[in-house]
């Protein structure tokens, strides 16, 4: 079984995006989660240090 913060942390690491743009590219891996639930989800990997978010709402990994 796959680890959704697992497919969340390869994005993030790869490159920069938005919501929107994470959600679509967690369904190509076949996870389903809501704009708002994702988004939550960010916030707090964002809140514990793990993710970064930019002032245009993007989020990347701490590392780029």
């Amino acid at each position: 079984m796959k680890s959704i913060d697992l497919e969340i942390s390869k994005l993030l690491d790869a490159g920069k995006y938005t919501p929107s743009e994470i959600q679509d590219l967690l369904e190509e891996q076949g996870f389903k989660i809501s704009l708002k639930e994702l988004a939550d989800h960010l916030e707090q990997l964002v809140a514990i240090g793990v993710v970064g978010k930019y002032s245009d709402d993007t989020f990347t990994s701490r590392l780029n």
